[in-house]
């Protein structure tokens, strides 16, 4: 309600984690992008599924192809964490292209 009445936010990872979706669902366009830039900037081994995941069910190709980079860009570290096994099927289809075409 906040970024509604005042259009600005204070953004936290799960804040922006939590609004994304409603944003999107409500189409407060300001918003989804304030959290897709948000969590394209934040991306970290602790998130990086979520956020990947949730570009994916989302359809944002932007966010997608953020978390996609950092992945591969993250892969030696990001690939032993048992968490790598969460990402979607059709994400680890493109992070394995983009590793193997490096």
């Amino acid at each position: 309600m906040e970024f509604i009445y005042t259009d600005s936010i204070e953004l936290n990872e799960s804040l922006a984690l939590d609004l994304f979706p409603l944003a999107d669902k409500y189409f407060i366009s300001a918003l989804k992008t304030l959290c897709e830039q948000y969590l394209s900037a934040h991306l970290s081994p602790e998130n990086y599924v979520a956020v990947a995941n949730l570009a994916e069910t989302l359809e944002v190709k932007s966010l997608r192809e953020s978390a996609i980079a950092y992945i591969v860009k993250n892969v030696k570290v990001l690939k032993n964490r048992k968490d790598f096994e969460g990402i979607s099927d059709d994400l680890l289809r493109d992070v394995i292209v983009k590793v193997t075409a490096r």
